[in-house]
């Protein structure tokens, strides 16, 4: 029986990058601009289909027009038209799309579509096109691998927020940033994490419905009496809310926020940023919610001029909280009474005697403050000092 002799495989030293498998080859590529993942086709006929079965597609108009492929916004359609037609990956890991210029609605709804009916498991949609604003309506069975929505400047449709449930079956994280909401109806039993920034509701009430939420951002502007409606959030554990109010002329104001701090009372960490965002408090001090299970309280920017009512609400009905942040709050102008050459050591100091506070578990509290509000803060420490003898006061002067 004659031996066989097995040659040698030769391997190119320069080119060992072809010899990956294609699913490394696939998050190489997932790093580049789709653009430059796609000229990867002239390297060789390794390379040659390569990119249309990538995983993750990265088109941004914005990149496209960087290295002077496109200076009128033809070329980019041409280009997108020709990507979607021969990509043929069977499912998405992602879809990020970025669209710069003002195209017919038709245009960019066949392109988001198209990119959807790959059912990708994240999917980003940045509109920053001067005064268009596409629509984004129901996602249909394309979406039942959606984990992360992340849209900007889109419009939803009726039929989008309606069909969230059935849809979206597995969506964790929901991000809008300056959407319109037709159906300002937010509804999921599987969301973990939902971002709201500066959202329009045409004047309709805002109700979330997410039971197994566990982080909260907010950030809105509340124009009617009850703009907002948030259920119940038993899961939730940090929550961060910025509420904003146009001028009203001999209107109250909004009670929406309150209900919205009564259902999120089971949470650990709450911040809340904005000068307006306490001022609708005041309405409900005698009925302020417990928070039992509050462990860290971040104010930032916020109002508490007012003797440290609402300060006082909060840390009296926080028996847990351990840490407290005061960022760059308004603080009363009760101590801010000294003229330059007065010596530091006879200022008059406003304390604040009539503030009570009962919050037994309070080791850190963090105050950072700018140089105009230095005689405000003593005012503020001598008056809490001896209700507060637990907890260790670090000051962060800007």
């Amino acid at each position: 029986m004659g031996c066989s002799i097995r040659r040698p495989v030769v391997i190119d030293a320069g080119d060992r990058l072809s010899l990956l498998p294609d699913d490394i080859l696939h998050t190489i590529m997932s790093f580049l601009p789709v653009w430059q993942a796609v000229q990867t086709c002239v390297l060789s006929r390794r390379w040659e289909r390569l990119w249309c079965s990538m995983p993750c597609l990265n088109i941004d108009q914005q990149e496209f027009e960087a290295c002077g492929r496109d200076r009128e916004g033809g070329r980019f359609e041409e280009y997108v038209n020709n990507l979607l037609m021969f990509h043929s990956a069977p499912s998405l890991d992602m879809f990020k799309f970025h669209v710069t210029h003002n195209y017919d609605y038709k245009v960019v709804d066949r392109w988001i579509r198209r990119g959807i009916k790959c059912c990708p498991a994240v999917v980003e949609i940045y509109n920053s096109s001067n005064t268009q604003m596409y629509e984004l309506t129901n996602l249909g069975s394309s979406a039942c691998r959606l984990k992360k929505l992340h849209l900007v400047v889109i419009a939803l449709v009726k039929g989008f927020t309606q069909h969230l449930p059935s849809a979206c079956p597995v969506l964790e994280d929901l991000e809008l940033d300056k959407c319109c909401l037709d159906h300002p109806k937010i509804v999921s039993f599987s969301l973990k994490n939902l971002i709201l920034t500066d959202c329009t509701t045409y004047g309709k009430v805002l109700t979330i419905t997410t039971p197994a939420l566990v982080s909260f951002h907010l950030d809105i502007t509340a124009d009617g009496s009850d703009d907002i409606i948030a259920n119940e959030m038993p899961s939730l554990v940090k929550a961060s809310l910025c509420l904003r109010y146009p001028p009203r002329t001999g209107r109250s104001l909004p009670e929406g926020p309150c209900k919205i701090l009564r259902n999120l009372s089971n949470l650990r960490n709450l911040e809340l940023s904005g000068s307006k965002t306490l001022s609708v408090l005041h309405e409900v001090l005698d009925t302020f919610p417990t928070f039992s299970n509050l462990r860290t309280l971040l104010f930032d920017g916020c109002d508490l001029s007012d003797d440290f009512q609402i300060l006082g609400c909060f840390l009296n009905n926080a028996p847990s909280l351990e840490k407290l942040t005061l960022q760059y709050c308004k603080l009363p102008e009760g101590s801010r009474k000294r003229k330059r050459t007065d010596n530091p050591k006879r200022i008059t100091i406003k304390c604040q005697d009539k503030l009570t506070l009962r919050c037994p578990n309070l080791k850190l509290t963090e105050i950072m403050y700018r140089e105009e509000d230095v005689h405000q803060l003593f005012g503020l420490l001598s008056g809490i000092w001896r209700n507060l003898r637990k907890t260790t006061i670090v000051l962060t002067k800007a």
